[in-house]
């Protein structure tokens, strides 16, 4: 269904820019994949998060938002941005007993002692805490840019079929980062959402969990990716709205981003480093053996974590 209507809106409208292709395919009131596909609150549809795959995973962040909350003599209140089927929440829950716990997410949440935002509009201002997320920035719509031939990928269509199609690229020349090769995933909502969300905060440590790395280490892979069945997919223009579209997040440019907007103290580092200095091993047990090891070897590479603090504007 979500197909035709993909199908009608471009033979009125034109060729689709392609973030707004996955805004439709993915966040659709009744067709998209996070509205309709992924919504049973059972681990593992499609694909694993760390919080579905182990509670390790949040026993370890628990530890580690802990100690934060000492240090810096910051109360336990946690707004977790994206926070899905709950895996996360429920786990933070269980560890840390916070004063308040907020989940931001478009769909309900049905969590004991959680409040769920669906929109940072019902966030009163002044928020002080922990903001925390995972595999949260790369769910926003993105679009596919080739910096260096100056076009971008189009959503086209005809006779009832869906095809990429290459127009030039709509704003500046080039990509925030800088001598890039291949196609570059620009995720140009991040800036206005971190706008919104900055403007909430009056004193914060921040944590998210992504797959992606540095600019450089992005430049020439393949960084769009659609996923069904635990494997990518190739037919995802034949099955809109079934598949989850995704891309590799650029942490440089989402550093710079925080940066400008008043978060300071960023640093970066691997899933593993993260987990294994926090005393992951404190939490092993014989059997987590393989969902420990996918923590720290398969999505320890491929995972970043991004932390710093916010302090206000003044």
């Amino acid at each position: 269904m979500l197909k035709e209507l993909i199908v009608e809106l471009i033979e009125r409208e034109g060729p689709l820019r392609f973030d707004r292709f996955v805004e439709l395919c993915l966040y659709h009131p009744e067709f998209g994949y996070y509205t309709r596909v992924r919504t049973l609150p059972v681990p593992g549809q499609d694909f694993f998060t760390a919080p579905e795959l182990t509670p390790v995973f949040g026993k370890v962040l628990a530890r580690h938002i802990g100690e934060v909350a000492r240090r810096e003599k910051l109360p336990l209140r946690i707004l977790e941005l994206g926070g899905g089927k709950g895996f996360l929440a429920k786990d933070l829950l269980e560890e840390l007993r916070p004063e308040e716990y907020l989940l931001l997410e478009k769909g309900p949440v049905n969590l004991k002692g959680v409040k769920g935002l669906t929109s940072l509009e019902e966030l009163e201002g002044g928020f002080e805490g922990f903001v925390v997320s995972n595999e949260f920035f790369d769910a926003f719509p993105f679009r596919r840019v080739l910096p260096r031939r100056g076009l971008e990928v189009f959503i086209d269509g005809k006779g009832g079929r869906l095809f990429e199609t290459l127009l030039p690229f709509e704003g500046e020349a080039g990509s925030p980062c800088e001598g890039f090769e291949g196609e570059y995933p620009l995720f140009s909502s991040w800036r206005p959402f971190l706008e919104e969300l900055a403007g909430k905060l009056s004193r914060c440590y921040f944590v998210t969990f992504d797959y992606g790395g540095r600019c450089t280490e992005l430049s020439g892979r393949q960084t769009f990716k659609a996923f069904s069945g635990h494997a990518l997919a190739d037919d995802w223009l034949e099955r809109p709205g079934e598949v989850d579209l995704t891309a590799l997040v650029d942490f440089d440019y989402l550093s710079k981003i925080l940066g400008e907007l008043g978060f300071e103290n960023l640093e970066l580092c691997p899933q593993s480093e993260f987990l294994l200095s926090w005393g992951i091993e404190r939490f092993a047990s014989p059997e987590h053996t393989v969902q420990l090891l996918t923590l720290l070897v398969d999505m320890g590479r491929r995972f970043k974590v991004l932390t710093g603090k916010f302090e206000g504007r003044g």
